[in-house]
């Protein structure tokens, strides 16, 4: 007989993996959510400072005035003004943009900024080939959140396009490391060597990377893929050594530019001293790859400056996150992965070799190129912590969380406040000013310290007045009577003016090429050059109107103009 009821059915118990598997994608949720909110921050926080379009720093003006005033071939044969140089490839891709979108800052960052965000978008499968989900997440975290590389991507200069060079070295390696034909190794090679002319620093990633995996086949002893493993190297060399011949050859290291990286920077290491001085050195610089690239020191500046003069400072600064975490990277990939460590670690071992034969500065923006080398390695010791400690797995999130957390807060306080951001100037302001308020007959008067600016911005935004350039003319002289006589025909042209315009820098006593601190007599702290000069100009006539930017970060020491009513 059919019953005319329906039979209740017991509940159905999840097995074992349905639940681990259901663990899993919800895991994984976890984690493309992560990795999507780190993207995000990154990509915005370049973008902000991409349209708050502050002004150029003066290292930045050095190089821009060449390239809106220097064509395409001229780029390509230089020689350079303020003796400057770059890859012929980044020259060459700013140059383009400025002839399409005009000589203003915009123009000269735009490039800078595509691979700034290329740089960021194309670690993310490097990230995946040597980490897992969470360590993703670490590694990209740092490069997006970094102070210092937030900077570089929007920075007038070829340093965020270094570090793109360095991610796409890494990423060819994980699509083509294990090529054993003749074809892919060949592409490999030219894709290799195409970097070379966007990067001079990119050949200590490349060097590493042949090294390694030449290496590897001879230790597995396959003679023959170690023979065809040569190949891309091999090519990287001949690039090497052509754009050292036709480029790099064309500007010797100056006399004045190793002195300033050695004396003002420390950038050279010390071989010739003790051992101990040495090992010093090292681990001094250890600790400031931490501060730059990596950007995740706390940065104690603005409101937060009274920390930095308290005993706690380092405590503060929570730099010993990152060192532990990278102490511990590094002992793991040496225990498990020695080849792997062998690859990120290579291209530090060689920049370090050449800073001791003081051909390369191990010093902040120059170690920009190994940032996702030392990501990746530091990303590894927190996943390897979070893999040990199942139990503990919320905090020990939290504890790698905290690694990120000082990149975070550095960058957003550079959003709320872009004057913390590095090397802030507002140099710009300062000639706008002049330019709006000036009348016809006005003579303006231009410190040498600021003739960059005025040699940019004249050209850039076609200023109204013509300005006396100030005279580069303190070399030479033992005092500031003699120093002042030599600025004397400078000031012919004040004859018959009714008001003078005196713009001028009081932070920079140093002129590109001057080595660094001479004359003695000039850097003595009770000597102001500029104020000299406006105690001259006031016994001509009177000031009448100061102005500096209420943005300038260094109200102390302005980017400054002064208008003086001149006697009859």
């Amino acid at each position: 007989m059919q019953l005319l009821f329906r039979t209740a059915h017991a509940p159905v118990v999840p097995t074992a993996p349905a639940v681990a598997a259901e663990v899993r994608a919800r895991q994984l949720n976890y984690y493309a959510l992560a990795l999507a909110a780190v993207l995000a921050l990154g990509t915005f926080f370049r973008l902000f400072h991409y349209f708050h379009n502050r002004s150029l720093f003066i290292d930045e003006l050095f190089l821009s005035i060449n390239l809106i005033k220097l064509g395409f071939r001229d780029l390509l044969t230089g020689p350079f003004m303020y003796e400057q140089k770059a890859p012929i490839g980044y020259l060459w891709a700013v140059k383009l943009c400025v002839t399409l979108f005009g000589k203003q800052e915009a123009a000269l960052r735009l490039f800078p900024l595509l691979c700034g965000l290329g740089a960021l978008f194309g670690f993310v499968p490097v990230a995946r080939h040597f980490l897992r989900p969470w360590g993703v997440v670490v590694a990209v975290g740092i490069l997006a959140l970094s102070a210092p590389c937030i900077y570089h991507s929007v920075e007038a200069k070829q340093y965020s396009t270094e570090l793109c060079a360095a991610v796409l070295a890494l990423l060819l390696y994980t699509r083509f490391g294990a090529a054993s034909r003749v074809g892919p190794l060949l592409l490999w090679g030219l894709l290799g060597a195409g970097l070379l002319l966007f990067s001079f620093s990119v050949i200590f990633v490349l060097a590493g990377i042949a090294s390694v995996v030449v290496l590897d086949t001879v230790l597995r002893k396959e003679w023959k893929r170690a023979a065809l493993a040569c190949l891309p190297g091999a090519i990287w060399l001949v690039g090497f050594a052509l754009q050292y011949h036709f480029f790099i050859s064309k500007y010797p290291q100056s006399a004045w530019l190793i002195d300033f990286f050695r004396t003002q920077n420390d950038g050279f290491m010390p071989v010739a001293g003790p051992l101990l001085g040495t090992l010093k050195w090292v681990a001094a610089k250890f600790y400031f790859l931490f501060l730059h690239p990596l950007g995740l020191l706390l940065s104690l500046d603005g409101p937060l400056q009274p920390l930095a003069d308290g005993p706690w400072k380092h405590l503060f600064k929570m730099g010993f996150l990152p060192a532990v975490f990278t102490t511990a990277g590094l002992v793991l990939l040496a225990r498990r992965q020695p080849l792997t460590l062998a690859l990120l670690t290579l291209p530090i071992g060689l920049a370090l070799a050449a800073s001791a034969l003081a051909i390369y500065p191990f010093y902040e923006r120059f170690t920009l190129v190994f940032a996702p080398a030392l990501a990746l390695i530091l990303a590894y010791g927190v996943q390897r912590m979070l893999a040990r400690e199942r139990r503990y797995r919320l905090v020990a999130a939290a504890v790698a969380g905290l690694v990120l957390l000082p990149a975070l807060v550095n960058s957003a306080r550079q959003v709320a406040r872009p004057t913390l951001i590095m090397n802030a100037e507002t140099n710009r302001d300062v000639l706008l000013f002049v330019n709006e308020h000036f009348q016809p007959g006005d003579a303006v008067y231009v410190f040498w310290n600021m003739r960059q600016a005025y040699e940019y911005y004249q050209d850039a935004y076609q200023l109204k007045y013509t300005a006396i350039p100030g005279s580069r003319v303190k070399n030479g002289t033992h005092n500031q009577a003699e120093y002042f006589q030599r600025l004397l025909p400078d000031f012919q042209g004040l004859a018959g003016k009714k008001r003078l315009w005196f713009i001028y820098n009081d932070v920079n006593r140093d002129a590109i090429g001057d080595f660094a601190g001479r004359p003695a007599w000039y850097h003595r702290p009770e000597f102001n050059p500029s104020g000299m000069l406006k105690t001259y100009f006031a016994q001509r006539g009177r000031a009448v109107l100061h102005y500096q930017s209420p943005r300038e970060p260094h109200p102390a020491t302005p980017h400054a103009a002064e208008l003086f009513v001149l006697n009859d």
